[in-house]
């Protein structure tokens, strides 16, 4: 059975996106983990240890209280989307989020992380926010991260834009294997702002390759806007999910740039997932 790793704050982004995690878990046959992390306070080091200790405990305890009323909660937001059937497991867990992220990821062998996202100040935040941004950056599992004004409605139609290297196609299968189960289309796109960057080499052998698959291959060339072509394609094939490879570091300064973030930011309802290129 696959594992779903499930972040929370018990905020709306977060229920929100848990309904993303179920019907992914249902989709895929996994359990879902669910993991609140919190951070203790820093106390001056003058404090008496039999304080110090005092309130730490406190705070644990209220920790683990306010986590234990959260859970009728949560299972009862499954029950009211008939997913109340998908396992569930819970985790308290201490420290930094994106540590205990990755801590999580490594002992339990988690397939995919599901993050509610609402951004934060400052424009090139404006789609994901500095939690799930550091998250993506640092995590080599894929991560479906899920605005907090999106609604889910079944997936008909997934966006996987690509280069068409060798490399995105464990992706692309990844993508497949939720579409099939949810009889959808995968849109594989890509775009070129120019047109001397001749694809149709590679976009025959992925054709072949894919031939039985439920996807459909669009190369489009706009030397003027590419993210507005990316964006126009997506309004016009009503995209329920996209779906990107992160390759490095300025995979990351290009997709959350200013130009694109804006442009991102009108359609904040589409969930987007992020794939770590395979070394």
């Amino acid at each position: 059975m696959k594992k779903i790793l499930f972040p929370t704050d018990f905020s709306e982004t977060a229920k929100n996106a848990l309904i993303y995690a179920l019907n992914l878990a249902e989709n895929q046959n996994a359990e879902v983990y669910v993991l609140h992390s919190y951070s203790a306070p820093i106390i001056n080091s003058g404090t008496s240890p039999e304080l110090i200790f005092s309130v730490y405990e406190s705070i644990e305890l209220g920790t683990f209280e306010n986590f234990k009323d959260q859970i009728p909660e949560i299972r009862e937001l499954a029950e009211q989307h008939n997913l109340g059937h998908i396992p569930m497991k819970f985790i308290m867990k201490e420290g930094f989020l994106v540590a205990n992220i990755q801590d999580v990821v490594s002992d339990e062998n988690i397939d995919f992380v599901v993050m509610g996202t609402n951004g934060a100040s400052g424009i090139d935040k404006v789609l994901f926010g500095s939690n799930t941004m550091n998250v993506i950056s640092k995590l080599k599992t894929p991560v479906l991260c899920v605005p907090i004004e999106a609604s889910f409605n079944g997936v008909k139609s997934i966006c996987f834009t690509t280069n068409f290297e060798e490399k995105d196609k464990d992706a692309l299968y990844h993508m497949l294997e939720i579409a099939e189960r949810y009889n959808a289309i995968v849109h594989c796109l890509h775009i070129s702002s120019n047109e001397e960057i001749d694809k149709g080499k590679e976009l025959i052998e992925w054709q072949q390759v894919f031939a039985n698959e439920p996807v459909q291959f669009h190369v489009i060339y706009n030397e003027k806007d590419v993210e507005k072509a990316a964006m126009d394609f997506i309004d016009a094939n009503g995209v329920d999910v996209v779906a990107s490879v992160a390759r490095h570091r300025s995979f990351f300064e290009k997709l959350f740039g200013r130009s694109f973030t804006k442009k991102l930011a009108y359609h904040s309802k589409i969930p987007m997932y992020v794939f770590h290129e395979k070394k």
